[in-house]
């Protein structure tokens, strides 16, 4: 017979079915009932079936993160890099960047440097002028492995140098010069001026935004054999010079150059956001020598070295208050708004700014080893966990451009050859079609969205490992939280003063128990030393001092004995308290009975102190249609109070660290995918066990950032509706952004086909248009505000 004892601390079954004892939640995975009361479902061992035939490795997203390791950004969906796994893809970096010449998508990276590996085998510390590569678009052309630069040939040179006038980039000469030339050419034919004269303006001004794009052309087709969107633009400009349409093949390169620039321009915001990471962290410390100071590189800063911040300083190096204290705009790392005191002990991160205060800070990790450096690391490697929408739109994309080429060219030469129709006419259609079929536009709906949100994550202090949790976190439908820690602050705190014997006033009491407790370390005795100390309230000598372990502590006061206890120490002290009204008090608190020789004077009740913005958390979460359960190990009493406090649906209590697991399963079963938040820690094995992993305080525990897949780097939960809002908002916006894409190519297709609009407009709606609108909505997602604030 299977043992069956439930999660009911008072049922004193050993085999249990009492649907009641479990929440209503079965453990039949095959039960679609929320509110079950077959009592033949409540059977362990049906779920223990289910986790043995069922492969749940799948859920578990545990990873090792080698933080030594260079990572090459780049959001590469190129169709190269997912069907070949070492496909060289260093996006241009050139012969001085062996660091990234190997680009294994979605798998370990192991470079394979050789034994010539330039990389040094200590992860350096990340320096201000270090470049991040990044690639939203995916087309051939964009996959670019010579050294001329990934930037659409921009070079060496940055797209827009900060600083620098918008005209003194080469880029915006470009587009300017190109755009003069065809407004010229315009003008000149309004004139009348001689044909070969306006297709000469027009052909100079194709040229110049041109050039750039045949460069893309020559490389995508000779280097990569692969016909990309540039060789169709030039093919499209081409052709329009040959069939008299000079002015549209001036117009196809100056806007699809416009299009290409705006692309460059989404991934110079993408690097800057994520390169404003990398600027937090200064990079000197001024380290105590000898009665004064010196100037160290942070690299050269070794771990028990004493550092100096003054008033306005960042902080350099992850470490612990020694002398001093300030407060700490810690904003950098979790996203809070208010800076936080510091006092000596405690712990203090690299890029935090100390405001106002004088701090000597011991060092304890090294600069690769900071949490500003991991978090840097952890924005670089969420690309390579990619969601399901952007596989889906490089699947499609793989496609796209072919079908529509064959389409273009079924277009130009049937209808003239079968028909007898003007070739001239059908030509010119086709050449619409083609530039209709670059894919650039639609390629970016996905990666810049997913840029946008994991850069705005992690600037309100929510960590986000991969685009694909941005997408799951959506399907979410419960969210399970650990009680201490998580749900509380896991601080005990002095909540209620009973009296019993009218002699003895509150402060009397309190003073009685604050003195006894004084001499004990414990936690609960902590708690009220802690308010006799905030209300202003002394403490009395004690003499014949007695602790008695797992009781509590008794102690002459003024020569007359008094006992705080969790029940009586004295034995000829009455007792005269019935469960129930020990229930009553306690209502899932901890009580300390304070007594004399004769009797109990009072009840102080100790209680964990729920965290702030629970209840509103818990309250905004099920407003959006998530269950919210809680598990713990603590009773049955104390699990219920902080439950009904803060509104949690489902409780369990008195677990084990294996029943954790099995209740995981269980709710997944019952509601779909969910999400488990802890402390990264006792919780390790939930966090990655299920859909999604929520690590808190993630600031100040390195298991917590390699355990979950989001980690919140402030200790609390108040980001979980931004985490859930950001989520939703992102995933919306990704839709419309592909729903717009594929409409308006649609739309582009039937009108060049009727012959109702130009080339010039199909390239600047079906291209230009579409690209500016994709981005522009991507940056709503930067906007996302945090529903609690």
């Amino acid at each position: 017979m299977v043992v069956n004892r439930c999660y009911d601390s008072d049922c004193s079954d050993e085999i249990c079915f009492n649907p009641k004892h479990y929440n209503y939640i079965c453990f039949d995975p095959k039960c679609d009932d929320i509110h079950c009361e077959n009592s033949n479902h409540y059977n362990k061992q049906l779920l223990e079936d289910f986790q043995k035939n069922t492969d749940l490795s799948v859920y578990d997203h545990r990873q090792e993160i080698d933080y030594d390791e260079d990572v090459d950004i780049s959001l590469c969906g190129c169709s190269d890099c997912a069907d070949d796994d070492h496909h060289d893809h260093s996006h241009g970096h050139g012969d001085d960047d062996c660091c990234s010449d190997e680009h294994e998508h979605h798998h370990d990276h192991s470079h394979g440097h050789g034994d010539d590996d330039c990389c040094s085998d200590e992860h350096e510390h990340i320096h201000h002028d270090d470049d991040v590569e990044i690639s939203l678009c995916g087309c051939p052309d964009c996959d670019d492995d010579d050294d001329n630069g990934h930037e659409h040939g921009h070079g060496d040179e940055e797209l827009l140098a900060e600083g620098k006038p918008l005209i003194y980039n080469r880029p915006i000469q470009i587009i300017v010069a190109s755009g003069l030339l065809f407004i010229l050419g315009h003008v000149l034919e309004f004139l009348s001026v001689s044909p070969t004269a306006i297709t000469v303006v027009y052909m100079a001004g194709a040229v110049i935004a041109g050039y750039e794009i045949a460069v893309m052309a020559y490389n995508s087709l000779v280097k990569k054999h692969t016909v990309g969107p540039a060789m169709l633009m030039c093919i499209a400009c081409v052709a329009s010079f040959i069939i008299g349409h000079p002015e549209e093949g001036a117009a196809v390169t100056f806007l699809y150059y416009i299009a290409e620039f705006l692309e460059d321009y989404a991934e110079l915001r993408a690097k800057r956001s994520i390169k404003s990471l990398v600027e937090i962290a200064p990079e000197t410390a001024k380290v105590k020598v000898d009665g004064g100071h010196e100037i160290r590189n942070v690299d050269d800063v070794n771990i028990g070295d004493i550092v100096i911040v003054k008033p306005g300083d960042k902080i350099p190096l992850d470490g612990n208050v020694v002398s001093g204290s300030s407060s700490v705009n810690q904003a950098s790392i979790t996203g809070e708004s208010v800076p936080v005191l510091k006092h000596v002990g405690d712990e203090v991160f690299s890029g935090t700014v100390s405001e106002d205060g004088y701090l000597e800070i011991i060092v304890t990790k090294k600069s690769k080893d900071s949490v500003i450096s991991k978090i840097v690391t952890l924005v670089k490697r969420s690309q390579l966990n990619r969601s399901e929408t952007e596989s889906l739109v490089e699947k499609v994309a793989k496609y796209y451009t072919p079908i529509m080429m064959v389409g273009a060219a079924i277009v130009a030469f049937v209808p003239p050859l079968l028909f007898g129709q003007n070739l001239t006419d059908w030509v010119y259609k086709a050449l619409s079609l083609l530039v209709i079929s670059c894919p650039c536009a639609f390629l970016i709906s996905t990666p810049v969205g997913m840029v946008s949100a994991i850069t705005s994550a992690t600037r309100n202090g929510v960590i986000i490992k991969g685009s694909t949790y941005v997408e799951e976190m959506r399907d979410i439908r419960a969210v399970i939280f650990d009680k201490t820690g998580t749900l509380t602050e896991g601080k005990l705190k002095l909540s209620e003063v009973v009296v019993l014997d009218d002699s003895y006033s509150k402060e009397d009491i309190v003073e009685i128990a604050a003195s006894l407790e004084n001499q004990s370390s414990h936690p609960i005795a902590q708690a009220v030393v802690n308010y006799a100390s905030k209300n202003g309230i002394s403490f009395d000598e004690i003499s014949d001092f007695k602790n008695v372990p797992g009781k509590g502590i008794l102690g002459d006061i003024n020569g007359e004995k008094y006992y705080a206890a969790n029940e009586p120490l004295i034995e000829e002290s009455s007792f005269d308290m019935s469960k129930e009204d020990i229930d009553r008090y306690s209502n899932g608190k901890t009580l300390i009975f304070v007594g004399n020789a004769e009797k109990v004077l009072a009840i102080i009740t100790v209680s964990d102190v729920i965290r702030p913005k629970a209840v509103e958390v818990i309250r905004d979460l099920k407003d959006q249609g998530v269950e919210t359960v809680m598990l713990t190990g603590d009773n049955k009493l104390a699990a219920k109070s902080v439950a009904d406090e803060i509104g949690i649906d489902y409780v369990y209590s008195n677990l084990m660290p294996e029943d954790k697991l099995n209740l995981l399963d269980t709710i997944r079963n019952k509601f779909g995918d969910v999400a488990m938040v802890g402390d990264g820690i006792n919780d390790a094995p939930a966090l990655a066990r299920a859909n999604i992993g929520i690590a808190m305080g993630a600031a100040g525990s390195d298991v917590a950032i390699e355990t979950a897949d989001v980690a919140l780097m402030q200790d609390d939960i108040s980001k979980l509706p931004y985490l859930f809002s950001l989520s939703r908002k992102t995933m919306r916006i990704i839709k419309e952004n592909i729903t717009v894409a594929i409409a308006v190519k649609l739309l582009c297709v039937v009108l060049a086909i009727l012959s109702i609009i130009t080339l010039m407009m199909s390239v600047g709606f079906g291209d230009l248009g579409l690209t500016l609108l994709v981005i522009l909505n991507s940056f709503r997602i930067g906007m996302v505000k945090d529903p609690l604030f």
